[in-house]
């Protein structure tokens, strides 16, 4: 109970100590499942001086698991200032379902594609990791801060569900959610080469794939949403030219940092298949001229599988309870997390165009500068 009210106490002073000089910016709230490209879109914001990271949250339904998450974001914090950010996780599972990414996508996250960056670390650590679950420090945050909060979720949406299950009120204290995920009109990515092959599902982005009624959930809620799926970030595709030019305009740890994924992962890029995905959404959040769309009432696919469930992308180690309480049932393969235009509801904001030149000119222009 101690360690629960004294990194209350933390947050709060956090948070106070950050808002004088800040008010200027605009406040953050990153959820994040830690993959290559959040890493990349977490040294964006933090080098952004248009940007104040308030907290971060694990999305450990995700790629990442919760540990190694909650290390990984604390060092490349690390690699660009000795700021206090809040950092916790939330549950290990989506609210509903078994869907899992593969166990090789989910090493590679855990481990920063194999690189080891302590020789860059010249910061102390300030940040602290609690057990406080996700929706709570989100929670808090919210209700500590001098401003209305911009939430940047670029992983499944497990724990902004949780929150708007737990604290609804909390909707009018938030300017924006923005969110990577979803594909209105693009198709899905669901289906990988050597990962994925013979995947039923051909309509879903993967976030969304992965917890589809936790996606249901925040696509209904009253807050102003962006979507930045498929449709637009299959725009910014990263070619072997965008690396080559970053890797001659950086100098700092972060920018270094950078620079070794994008050596490591040459592979991806030779696939022709690497996007920016959530950096597309850590863009437009400081930038929102670069989303161009229509206000859509949107809901998510969440449908019962058949006796014979698809278990290729599945974890049957998962509890036997979902987070409701219930059974935990097995969802439909083919069309998990598919997002289709609602009769009537909330909108949402959907990305549909942006200038990928200015895109990809704004990350090296923010992550090159020392």
């Amino acid at each position: 109970m101690f360690k629960h009210v004294f990194y209350l106490l933390l947050v709060a002073a956090s948070l106070a100590s950050n808002s004088h000089a800040d008010n200027a910016k605009k406040a953050i709230i990153f959820d994040t499942d830690m993959a290559i490209d959040d890493w990349l879109s977490l040294l964006y914001l933090e080098k952004n001086s248009s940007i104040d990271i308030r907290a971060i949250t694990v999305s450990n339904s995700g790629e990442s698991h919760c540990q190694a998450g909650l290390d990984n974001a604390t060092n490349l914090l690390k690699l660009v200032s000795d700021r206090s950010v809040p950092i916790t996780c939330g549950d290990d599972y989506p609210l509903d379902g078994y869907f899992v990414f593969p166990q090789p996508w989910r090493l590679d996250s855990d481990t920063l594609s194999g690189i080891d960056m302590s020789h860059w670390l010249q910061h102390p650590s300030a940040n602290v990791q609690a057990s406080l679950h996700a929706a709570e420090l989100i929670h808090q945050t919210i209700i500590n801060s001098d401003q209305p909060l911009t939430i940047v979720a670029v992983g499944p949406l497990t724990n902004i569900a949780q929150w708007l299950q737990r604290y609804p009120d909390d909707q009018s204290k938030v300017a924006e959610l923005i969110m990577m995920g979803g594909s209105y009109q693009q198709g899905g990515n669901i289906i990988v080469p050597k990962f994925t092959a013979g995947h039923p599902n051909t309509v879903s982005e993967w976030n969304y794939f992965i917890d589809p009624l936790a996606t249901q959930i925040v696509l209904s809620s009253a807050l102003h949403k962006t979507m930045v799926g498929l449709d637009v970030t299959n725009k910014v595709r990263v070619t072997h030219g965008f690396a080559d030019a970053l890797k001659l305009m950086v100098s700092d740890p972060a920018g270094q940092f950078v620079d070794r994924v994008m050596d490591n992962n040459r592979w991806f890029i030779d696939t022709g298949e690497y996007y920016f995905w959530d950096v597309m959404a850590a863009i437009v959040s400081a930038n929102p001229t670069l989303c161009e769309g229509p206000d859509i009432a949107l809901t998510a696919v969440v449908e019962k599988a058949s006796d014979t469930p698809y278990l290729g992308t599945s974890d049957l180690t998962m509890p036997a309870s979902a987070a409701s309480g219930k059974a935990r049932q097995h969802l439909n393969a083919a069309n998990a997390g598919q997002v289709v235009a609602a009769s009537s509801g909330q909108t949402t904001k959907v990305c549909m165009n942006t200038r990928p030149a200015d895109v990809f000119t704004e990350f090296q222009t923010i992550i090159s500068q020392p």
